[in-house]
């Protein structure tokens, strides 16, 4: 995977040697960053569910920006493959609040 440029330009050069996931993987890391609404983190963590539902609030962190408008939140979650995330990453990118998935 390469990330794109506007231009259509691959932004980084992506070698066959760069690191590889291997599948199943525990306990990876995705991040969300959203602006605070009332019921986000529940209706986040629905959605994370659908992909992972090994998930529960209970597990999730979640960090406000300084001024309180964005909070951002951090789920564990078993990844299964590259379908799974991508398919986790496409349901969170729909919601209105959320600004971007790491």
């Amino acid at each position: 995977m390469a990330l794109i440029k506007t231009d259509g330009k691959n932004a980084v050069d992506v070698s066959e040697e760069a690191v590889k996931i291997e599948f199943p993987c525990e306990n990876y890391m995705v991040k969300v960053v959203a602006l605070d609404a009332e019921n986000l983190l529940e209706e986040l963590t629905v959605c994370v569910q659908k992909h992972a539902p090994e998930v529960t609030q209970d597990t999730v962190t979640a960090k406000r920006s300084s001024k309180a408008r964005f909070v951002s939140f951090t789920y564990r979650i078993l990844a299964t493959g590259e379908t799974q995330l991508a398919a986790l990453h496409k349901d969170l990118m729909a919601h209105s609040a959320v600004k971007m998935v790491i």
